[in-house]
């Protein structure tokens, strides 16, 4: 989440139609995240039909992030600890940061549940350790 850089919708998606071309604002990094469209990676018919975008971690972000000429924000040094971008969760590891990110948004009001999402996490033979996309040369 402290990386995303925008939130696409389906331009058929008529739930959000009212809403393309306006911002979000970051609740915890000083953001304005833009509302675009991307047919190519949105299907209105799954979840919420609302994604958000971080190009700098996620492969299918990444290639919705240079259709739209998207800012890379990468949020982690080599030994996964956060990094400025990550703003008030600077200094913590990846996962420590999460949960911490999670409870922050119950404080504001919100955290809107969790859903089960089965998906395919790459993971590192040696160590057990989940493998993070990120950017390199």
């Amino acid at each position: 989440m402290l990386g995303d850089v925008a939130i696409a919708v389906n331009s058929k998606d008529t739930r959000y139609t009212h809403l393309i071309g306006k911002y979000a604002v970051h609740p915890f990094v000083d953001r304005r995240i833009p509302i675009i469209t991307d047919d190519e990676l949105v299907d209105m018919a799954f979840g919420s039909g609302a994604v958000k975008i971080t190009p700098a971690h996620d492969p299918n972000d990444f290639e919705c992030g240079t259709r739209h000429n998207l800012p890379f924000i990468s949020l982690f040094n080599d030994e996964g600890i956060m990094n400025e971008e990550a703003g008030p969760f600077a200094g913590k590891k990846r996962f420590v940061a999460r949960k911490e990110l999670e409870e922050a948004l119950k404080e504001k009001g919100l955290y809107r549940g969790e859903k089960s999402n089965p998906m395919v996490l790459s993971v590192c033979s040696r160590s057990k350790d989940v493998i993070e996309p990120m950017l390199r040369p």
